[in-house]
């Protein structure tokens, strides 16, 4: 999966938020503020990655344990298909 280019990062008071853009300001009422995995993890989706990849880069950017990170991912990535902000 990969990002797409209907949400950009902004820096609002040192907190890591997607905004909507486009039609996806429509589709989706509000904006969404990332945490640091979050961070990481959509910083990570500007190239096409597999859910394993995402979970092993996880793994060696945080200290956690690989099955947390994979139940990580998968949230996180449900949660990202769920508003339109990557495509498999």
């Amino acid at each position: 999966m990969q990002r797409v280019d209907e949400f950009i990062l902004q820096d609002v008071g040192g907190e890591a938020i997607l905004v909507p853009i486009g039609q996806k300001v429509v589709d989706l009422n509000g904006l969404i503020a990332l945490n640091a995995t979050g961070l990481f993890l959509w910083e990570q989706l500007a190239q096409p990655r597999e859910v394993g990849e995402l979970a092993d880069l996880l793994c060696g950017e945080f200290e956690v344990e690989p099955a947390v990170a994979r139940n990580d991912v998968l949230a996180f990535t449900q949660r990202l298909r769920e508003i339109g902000a990557v495509i498999e």
